[in-house]
């Protein structure tokens, strides 16, 4: 996995998350329920989409963590 040292530092982990829930949202929402031909209310989206986005706050704040972690491990 190509990762630069320093990519979770400062504000780069929000933008990482919020980036992966906003793809989360699109594929779990939206992509998955057209194949299957279910139906895709608003009330759903407007539901799921703050979900996905505290999701993805939360994955790139723990995968910033877990750099750190590992960025320290190697030192």
């Amino acid at each position: 996995m190509l990762i630069k040292k320093d990519y979770f530092i400062r504000k780069q982990w929000i933008y990482t998350g919020i980036g992966w829930g906003i793809f989360m949202f699109f594929l779990a929402t939206i992509t998955i329920p057209f194949f299957f031909k279910e139906p895709i209310t608003w009330k759903k989206v407007l539901i799921e989409f703050p979900l996905w986005i505290i999701g993805g706050l939360g994955y790139g704040y723990f995968m910033k963590k877990y750099f750190e972690k590992e960025k320290f491990k190697k030192e």
